[in-house]
């Protein structure tokens, strides 16, 4: 009897934990911080050299009281790098000019992400930039070049030169150029870029040319984030290459329509994706998501798509509320990066309202002040 009296006591004793226990569970899910975005990003170009303390006064003044917490910088060739100091451009800015922003970041508690192009865009318009113009056996297509005069086309004519992403000689070039913004940001996140990359598998291109596209994208990518890895850095990228342009109907700009979407499948899934869209609000966010890796809505100059972004990554969000196994899609929607491209200079006078400024500077800052209120008010 008594034994009896002691398994029914211990019987008791696991029920109520297992209902505690499954109580604790329901109150962890119910609790997931939908509302809080662990990114609140915003992309500026690096500044030029007279600008410098003027975006180290609006980091620390400005970005905080928007509840900006994460900066990726544009660099690339803007900087005096010691491992190759005939890749900086004109204007570019030192290391003792770099570490100012450095620290301005630091004081304000904002995470600071280094960006550089290193796929496509090694050209504006007719010049080639600094990587191109040193070293041109890294052009994927050095009898493909763009029309003279400049004129813009679409997504089926030129745009820019891309990097041969299969040369031997490359990363020997670029893992030094990586290191060193690492070294002076103290960064533990890259943006490595790879959008709008249309020459890639060029068929003349001895390495490159009958190979499939996605697995020479997906090589790449592998390669970079292996190296950044090694650095204990993560790796960011721009979501347009993995997107496929014909099934959406999205085309070549924010999409692909040169068969690189299924390198998808073929990358590491602890890469952050920035999901930029300019115009619309597709769901491509909870894409990203469902494949495996974490997103970032990225928006520019209009106001109404930024939005309707936001709603889709606080409505994946707030699923998390619904169900523990909820969490791990809700989880991947990591917030937002704001974007801009034009000088940074221009960005922070159409911040203040100070003249001079373009149309598009102003609906720029239109779409950043609007996008960031609302996060304000709702992680209240």
């Amino acid at each position: 009897m008594k034994k009896i009296k002691r398994l029914l006591i211990v019987a008791c004793i696991l029920n109520a934990g297992l209902l505690l226990g499954c109580r604790a569970i329901a109150q962890t899910y119910k609790d997931f911080p939908w509302k809080q975005l662990p990114v609140r990003g915003l992309m500026l170009n690096i500044p030029q050299r007279a600008d410098v303390e003027l975006l180290c006064r609006f980091i620390r003044e400005a970005l905080p009281a928007e509840g900006v917490n994460t900066l990726a910088l544009r660099i690339e060739w803007w900087y005096q790098f010691e491992s190759h100091p005939e890749l900086a451009a004109t204007g570019a800015l030192s290391k003792a000019e770099m570490q100012q922003i450095v620290r301005a970041c630091k004081d304000a508690g904002i995470r600071l992400v280094p960006m550089m192009n290193l796929l496509g865009h090694q050209s504006e318009q007719t010049e080639l930039l600094p990587l191109l113009a040193k070293y041109p056996q890294f052009d994927e297509s050095p009898d493909l070049n763009p029309p003279v005069p400049w004129k813009y086309g679409n997504w089926y004519d030129f745009y820019h030169k891309s990097l041969c992403p299969a040369h031997p000689d490359l990363l020997k070039i670029i893992f030094p150029l990586m290191d060193e913004l690492i070294d002076v940001c103290g960064a533990a996140d890259f943006h490595v870029g790879l959008d709008e990359a249309w020459i890639i598998g060029y068929d003349k291109c001895p390495r490159c040319g009958g190979r499939d596209k996605a697995e020479i994208l997906a090589e790449y990518i592998r390669k970079l984030h292996a190296h950044l890895e090694e650095k204990k850095c993560r790796m960011w990228m721009w979501s347009d290459r993995l997107i496929d342009g014909k099934t959406t109907n999205l085309l070549g700009w924010q999409a692909s329509m040169n068969n690189t979407h299924r390198a998808i499948d073929m990358i590491p899934k602890d890469i952050m994706i920035t999901d930029w869209k300019y115009e619309n609000a597709p769901p491509t966010p909870a894409y990203f998501a469902i494949k495996g890796f974490d997103v970032l809505a990225s928006a520019c100059a209009d106001t109404a798509s930024a939005l309707a972004q936001l709603e889709q990554i606080y409505a994946a969000r707030k699923d998390g509320t619904r169900a523990e196994f909820a969490q791990t899609l809700a989880g991947r929607m990591q917030g937002v990066l704001e974007t801009t491209w034009i000088s940074t200079g221009e960005f922070i006078r159409a911040y203040y309202g100070r003249k001079p400024y373009s149309d598009g500077a102003s609906a720029n800052i239109t779409t950043f002040k609007n996008l960031f209120r609302v996060i304000r008010q709702t992680g209240r």
